[in-house]
């Protein structure tokens, strides 16, 4: 009938979500944000960064390490 080509069937439905599941990117990157302080001498004061180590490398915005 007219109606269920209108309307998928529950397994229709199901079947695509599953494919759609499935088929996601499920990568993620974490990525923290602090606030510099100051900058003297090749060290960096930062604030609000909870999982960097003293003398830890990080990376910021312009690419600068």
């Amino acid at each position: 009938s007219g109606l269920k080509r209108l309307f998928p069937g529950t397994a229709e439905v199901s079947s695509i979500l599953e494919e759609r599941i499935l088929g996601a990117d499920t990568s993620a990157e974490l990525e923290e944000t602090g606030s510099v302080l100051s900058i003297g001498d090749g060290i960096a004061r930062v604030y609000g960064l909870r999982n960097v180590q003293a003398e830890e490398m990080v990376e910021f915005s312009s690419g600068l390490k």
